[in-house]
């Protein structure tokens, strides 16, 4: 069963995702669990992500995606829970177990952009499309509201060999209280916000979205007892790339960076300025390791 509130939720009457290319109607289709499990077969959510294209690029933290690799080797499978509502309204009326193929992950900052696997319907052989977020590349302002959509409240029952994931994604909401380019050379060494609003853990990697309905950051972590959560800019993946895209109008899969994507549309990138900030390095992880264990079942919860 699911533990009680967490604490930090907001009211869901108060749930406003509206983007500038208008409503967002279901963000359980934008944003999504990451799910692993070990080699006895049991399933784990470790954080969560966002789509930033229809077509499978998402971002998360950079520590997500690290949860699963041990010096440069990936020792257990990594899959987008992928919920799909066909109405496009809340609550999903089935899921995928989506793979990722690459990340390009951030040397130092929390960030990291990849690339899910392209997934065909099995009867009619369409090409999966989904929503996704819109990105802003405005410099934060302080003392206005954030929030962030994601999956800490969650649970595994186990019973036999059968496993059920029980999920109730929430929304949590404040202020940003400071924003800046380089807080400090050990733990927050890039972009970042500091917010009001409590990241559990699974939040991790969750979208942090400013007034105007855009993604402005991703959850990174929380300082205990009582904060801020610290998020990092959006505005870090400058710097990012993808590696084996062919471009429209291209016949050769070559490294592509953000900058480049963003000129061929790919996602909804708002008051895009390359350089705006100090470009992060970072390396590409290319995922191999498959699902072995069966398909939890699912159960959501909405609007408690």
């Amino acid at each position: 069963m699911l533990p009680q509130g967490l604490g930090g939720e907001a009211d869901p009457n108060s749930w406003d995702f509206v983007a500038p290319h208008g409503p967002l109607p279901n963000p359980v289709g934008h944003t999504f669990p990451l799910l692993t499990h070990d080699s006895a077969g049991v399933w784990r959510l470790i954080g969560t992500g966002f789509y930033i294209s229809g077509d499978g690029l998402f971002v998360t933290a950079k520590h997500v995606i690290e949860e699963v690799w041990v010096q440069d080797r990936q020792v257990c499978p990594l899959v987008i829970l992928h919920l799909c509502s066909d109405s496009g309204l809340f609550g999903p009326q089935e899921y995928l177990l989506r793979p990722l193929m690459q990340c390009w992950v951030g040397d130092r900052a929390d960030v990291a952009l990849g690339v899910a696997a392209q997934v065909t319907h099995n009867v009619t052989g369409e090409i999966l499309s989904h929503w996704s977020w819109p990105l802003s590349w405005t410099e934060p302002e302080t003392a206005v509201r954030a929030s962030t959509y994601a999956f800490p409240n969650h649970s595994i029952e186990l019973t036999g060999t059968h496993q059920t994931f029980h999920f109730q994604p929430d929304l949590y909401s404040g202020i940003i209280q400071e924003a800046g380019n380089f807080r400090d050379r050990v733990l927050v060494p890039y972009a970042y916000m500091h917010v009001d609003f409590r990241i559990h853990g699974a939040a991790s990697g969750g979208p942090v979205v400013g007034p105007n309905g855009s993604v402005i950051g991703v959850n990174c972590r929380y300082m205990e007892p009582n904060g801020p959560g610290v998020t990092a800019q959006i505005r870090c993946l400058e710097g990012a790339y993808i590696d084996d895209v062919v471009l429209t109008r291209e016949d050769t899969p070559r490294r592509i960076t953000f900058s480049e994507l963003v000129s061929a549309g790919a996602g909804k990138v708002r008051d895009y300025v390359p350089s705006a900030v100090a470009p992060q390095t970072g390396h590409t992880l290319r995922f191999t390791l498959p699902v072995t264990a069966p398909a939890p079942s699912l159960q959501m919860t909405l609007y408690v």
